[in-house]
Order: C-alpha cells, then structure tokens, then sequence
C-alpha cells in the first residue's frame, strides 16, 4: 500500500539510532555545537551592533568630532591621549553657530578614585564643562567649570564636585554628600577629596565600565591637560530644523584636522577599528558549521563501511537500493534534524547566560540578541549538514555488493 514503504523506512531508520546510542548522541552534539555557535555568534554580532546604535541614540548627540582614536599612552597622567586641542574655545565657538544648539567637549582620562586614602582604584573619570549634558540623579549635580578654567588660566577656585557613576557607587557603597579621594596620581588623590553631588548612569552604560564625572577644567589640571586644553571628543546636538549631514560636511571641511561624524558613521569606526574581532567570530561560526557537517558524514560514512555485511545482506534478500539509500539518507535527516531542535532549544539560555556574564563583567545589557532570523540560520546549517551526510552516506551504501560481500 502508498505510505508503507516510508514508514518502513521511518521505523527501520529508528530501531538503528536506537541501537548505536553513543553514535547517535555524538553525531547529533556536533550538529548542535555547529548550531549553537552559529546562533549565539550572530546573536552576539547583532546585539553589539544594536546595542552600540542605542547608546549613540540615547545620547542625544548628532554629531562627534574627534582628533583620531583614543590610544592608550603608557607613563603618563591619566593613561590616554588626547586630540583635540583648545577643547574649550572651540566648544564655545561651535555652540555660536545657527545650526547647532549645543557642543560639549568631553575628556576621558583614568585617575585613582576611593573612599579612603588607603583604598584607591583606577577608575575612568569623563570631564564634561558641566552636567547638562547628562542625566543627573539624587543631587544637584555640578555647574560649569569656567569659574576654575578662568579663561584659560586654571587658577581659579576648584568646585571639588562629582558626580558618581551608578556601578561605582554600589561598589564603594557611598551616597551623594559623602566624599571620595580623587587624583590624577595616587600621591594627589590620598590629598584631594571631592564631595559626592548626585549620580548617573549614563557614562557607564555607554563605556560598560565604573566612572566618575568631573568638571572638565578640573580634570584637565588633575591629569596634565590643561596646558593644550585637551579633550578627547566634542559631541555636537543640531537645531531640530538643520540637515545633521550637511552640519557634519561643513563642519569638516572647515577643521580638516579632526574628524567629524554622525552616530552611525561613528558606531562603523568603532567596529572598523575591531575588524580582527569580526573576522574571529566569522572564522569561528564557518569552522563550526563545517565540523558539525564534517562529524556526521564521517560518521554515517563508517556506519556504511561497519554494516556493509548487514547491507549487502538487505540487498541480498530483496530490499531494493533505493531503500537501503534511503534507510542511510534518513538517519542522516534525523541526525541534522534533532541536532537542529537541540540547538535552537540551546541558544535562549545559552544567550541568557552570556548577558548575565556580560552585564557582571562589562555592565552592558542585551549584548546577545537572539531573533527568528538567526534561529532559522542555526536550524538551517543542521538541515545542511543532516542534507550532506545523507548524500554522502547513501552513495557509499548504493555502491555496497551484495555478491562482493558474500563471498568473503
């Protein structure tokens, strides 16, 4: 009758994944594995890309204007260099512009931060020339530094204020009115104590690491960089009636010794600049989907090989050899088919355990982003290489004799 050979060949292809447990249970791990690195790789990719565009869109900010990449510079007060120079003036004079409502420079630099001269820990600090241009909570915040900056003297009276980031404040267990020690050196921060004006959690949601907040002129005289007025980025905020291309474009060319960019262009030199990263991971997802298919052809492969008895003696008896290939074929669906529910069934909690990881280690939130899509690509690969060992398996088993067998 129709539908009893298939289900014959179901059945048969069954009993043989039930009789080889330890063949079955390792052919279908190597099919999750390829699945699960594909799945949770992507995920990862996506969720770096989407939530880098967040950061940039939470900012506010239109625009970033950068004197080249922020190295790392070892030796020195603060740890990183600076390109943007005269920070101070050039920020007043952009923020006169028609197009542009506001531009803030920004300085980071790491300095020793505790809440007692015997406990200090490296922690970056984000200079900023006041708090507007960050949400502020649980205190008044800091105003602008001109009072201390003094025109470009430093010499005036230093607020002594900060404001705490939200991840460090939990770990030194301090409100806002306590006081912390401060310096750009461990000798001045054992001297130099800021009182605690409020909290936020902007900066560490956008850098994933503890920081503090300080007057801009502050840090700059706390970290050697107040002799050039140095800042690391400018961020510009537009007027709401003004072409965010056409400001960036005018804005460059006027200061071709910067460089300007909008958010999306700023978040493809960031990944740009982490392009090894990128490779690693794609590199990584190809070698698994290869092992994954690799493991269960070479496994069905020596299935054929090890029962070339059992096979020949199929043929032997009747059974035709497109049965016996699609009694092969179909243990190599099996195999790519449970590999793929396992797989798929895997990603969530793998993916819920990676950003528990990350939000502990780097205070990022959502950096593994699991969507249908890229569930459907991990299912795919296991359909794949289900597909290859199949074809691969059944033509050996086609060109098993039954007559070459026998006379052995």
């Amino acid at each position: 009758m129709v539908g009893q050979r298939p289900r014959a060949i179901l059945g048969l292809a069954a009993s043989r994944l039930r009789h080889d447990r330890t063949r079955t249970l390792l052919a279908i791990l190597g099919v999750t594995l390829a699945v699960l690195s594909a799945t949770l790789l992507g995920s990862l990719g996506l969720g770096v890309v989407e939530t880098g565009q967040q950061k940039f869109d939470a900012s506010d900010r239109d625009l970033w204007i950068s004197g080249g990449p922020t190295r790392i510079s070892p030796g020195t007060l603060g740890g990183f260099e600076s390109g943007i120079v005269d920070a101070h003036e050039l920020g007043d004079t952009l923020s006169q512009r028609e197009t542009i409502k506001t531009a803030a420079p920004l300085l980071f630099q790491t300095v020793y931060v505790g809440s007692s001269p015997d406990s200090l820990d490296t922690v970056v600090a984000v200079g900023t020339t006041s708090d507007g241009g960050f949400t502020v909570t649980d205190g008044p915040g800091f105003g602008p530094d001109t009072a201390f900056y003094n025109n470009g003297a430093y010499n005036g009276t230093p607020s002594r204020q900060l404001v705490i980031g939200t991840q460090l404040q939990s770990q030194l267990n301090v409100t806002p009115s306590d006081q912390l020690y401060v310096g750009g050196t461990v000798t001045d921060a054992r001297e130099t104590t800021y009182n605690i004006t409020g909290t936020t959690a902007t900066f560490n949601q956008f850098l994933g690491t503890p920081t503090v907040s300080i007057p801009l002129a502050e840090l700059q005289a706390m970290t050697g960089n107040a002799h050039a007025d140095r800042a690391s980025l400018i961020t510009v905020d537009v007027t709401d009636d003004a072409d965010v291309n056409a400001v960036a474009a005018r804005l460059q060319s006027e200061y071709p010794q910067y460089t300007v960019r909008t958010n999306s262009e700023q978040l493809q030199a960031i990944v740009a600049e982490r392009i090894l990263v990128v490779a690693a991971g794609t590199v990584l997802v190809a070698l698994a989907a290869l092992a994954g298919i690799a493991l269960t052809i070479n496994l069905l492969a020596l299935l054929v090989y090890q029962e070339q008895e059992v096979l020949a003696a199929l043929r032997a008896v009747g059974i035709s050899r497109s049965v016996v290939v699609a009694l092969i074929a179909t243990q190599g669906l099996c195999y790519g088919i449970l590999g793929a529910l396992t797989g798929v069934l895997a990603t969530l909690p793998a993916a819920y355990a990676l950003n528990y990881a990350a939000r502990q280690l780097v205070g990022f939130e959502g950096l593994v982003q699991v969507t249908p899509r890229i569930l459907a690509a991990g299912a795919a690969i296991a359909i794949i290489a289900g597909l290859s060992s199949a074809l691969v398996a059944g033509w050996r088993a086609a060109n098993v004799s039954p007559l070459a067998m026998l006379e052995r």
